[in-house]
């Protein structure tokens, strides 16, 4: 190798590690709000803040917060390859804020209706779920959804999704969302981004 080479080399490295510097020390990492490690993954709670969390203090949390709502919940099975980051709860308000054309408004509405004086398909409690395999959705058109739900209880819900949840070696750097205050549905879609596609 030449000297000139060498020389440059030298200079990359140099740039790169002192970049490197620059990024940690501007770019805080995120510490995880229970445990203190350090973390990729956000918690969004019913009022949409931030709180960031390690894997299993965010599974946890989620967990917390969807069997302590009172509120009935739709659900499409989490499909982390298509959409890694998040796992979302969109209330019907809010799909109409997102421009959300009104027959799927209006489809989640049904599905959530749908859920009244069912029982859990595995346990037998009363149903407060609508779970729907990924395979069942077109995304982003839930009017195009003909396939039935899986009726659960919160409690056989957050077991299914746990495995999901758990497996993923993906950070959830936009966050596992907690229920709002109203019935909605979940779902790994970044649902505002198909706002313009009609």
């Amino acid at each position: 190798m030449d000297f000139e080479a060498l020389t440059i080399s030298i200079y990359v490295l140099a740039g790169g590690t002192v970049l490197f510097s620059l990024v940690r020390f501007f770019i805080k990492p995120k510490i995880c709000a229970v445990c203190g490690i350090e973390t990729e993954d956000e918690y969004r709670d019913k009022d949409d803040k931030c709180v960031p969390l390690c894997k299993n203090h965010l599974i946890e949390r989620w967990k917390e917060g969807v069997v302590s709502s009172p509120y009935t919940m739709a659900a499409i099975e989490p499909d982390f390859v298509k959409y890694p980051h998040a796992y979302l709860y969109a209330t019907v308000a809010r799909l109409k804020e997102w421009n959300y054309k009104k027959e799927d408004q209006d489809a989640v509405s049904a599905i959530l209706d749908s859920v009244e004086g069912k029982m859990c398909n595995i346990c037998g409690s009363r149903a407060t779920v609508a779970y729907f395999n990924k395979e069942d959705f077109i995304s982003p058109f839930f009017a195009k959804i003909s396939a039935q739900p899986t009726f659960l209880c919160k409690g056989c819900f957050v077991k299914r999704v746990e495995q999901f949840l758990s497996d993923s070696s993906l950070d959830f750097g936009e966050g596992l969302y907690a229920p709002t205050n109203d019935k909605g549905v979940f779902h790994v879609q970044e649902f505002h981004a198909y706002s313009k596609i009609w």
